[in-house]
């Protein structure tokens, strides 16, 4: 009788323990997810990292790695070692746009490669680590980014106002009429001659 007595607390503390561990492990991991941001990060591939790449693409990578995944360039521009490469969604002019800039170092053991400068896209598919990117307002952007104006230029709706961010590597193409950004480029940090060159 005894015996059984044992084994029916053992039973029942078990029971007990098996019971409050999904709990402890639901309180642990919800708020940690909610810190970090987690679920306004983009995927990887849609990633725009400031000063360092958007997606796939990364600053200082060989321009012609890119071809490997969006195929050839629907229209291109060279000359004196630079080209600007520029895809769009389907090969559909009026879709969504990826523009690269690169350089080739003439004269060094390496010009050869054309390494990646700058990164335009206007896909709203791809978000920094706050949530941002087409879409979003100046006013959203501004929270987390310090912004300067630096260029613009004219679109078929009206003007486009170009803030950067020089410190961090990241510019945002903000439509004036509805103050919402359309565009958004990554370059080099502190590299003001990259970061002011128009790529449209």
């Amino acid at each position: 009788m005894k015996h059984s007595f044992i084994l029916l607390l053992l039973s029942a503390s078990l029971c007990a323990c098996n019971q409050s561990t999904p709990k402890q492990n639901t309180a642990d991991t919800t708020p940690h997810t909610a810190d970090t941001g987690a679920t306004k990060t983009a995927p990887i591939d849609r990633l725009i990292a400031p000063g360092r790449g958007i997606g796939r693409i990364f600053l200082n990578g060989n321009i012609e790695d890119v071809s490997t995944f969006l195929g050839r360039p629907d229209s291109s521009d060279a000359a004196m070692g630079s080209s600007l490469m520029v895809w769009y969604a389907k090969h559909n002019a009026s879709g969504y746009k990826t523009s690269i800039f690169s350089h080739r170092n003439m004269g060094n053991k390496d010009e050869i490669i054309s390494r990646i400068q700058k990164i335009l896209i206007t896909s709203p598919e791809f978000k920094t680590a706050e949530g941002i990117g087409v879409g979003a307002l100046k006013e959203e952007i501004e929270t987390d980014y310090t912004l300067k104006p630096t260029d613009g230029y004219k679109n078929k709706d009206g003007k486009v106002q170009i803030y950067t961010d020089l410190n961090k590597g990241i510019s945002f193409e903000i439509d004036s009429a509805s103050n919402k950004c359309v565009g958004v480029v990554v370059h080099k940090p502190h590299d003001t001659a990259t970061a002011y060159l128009n790529m449209h």
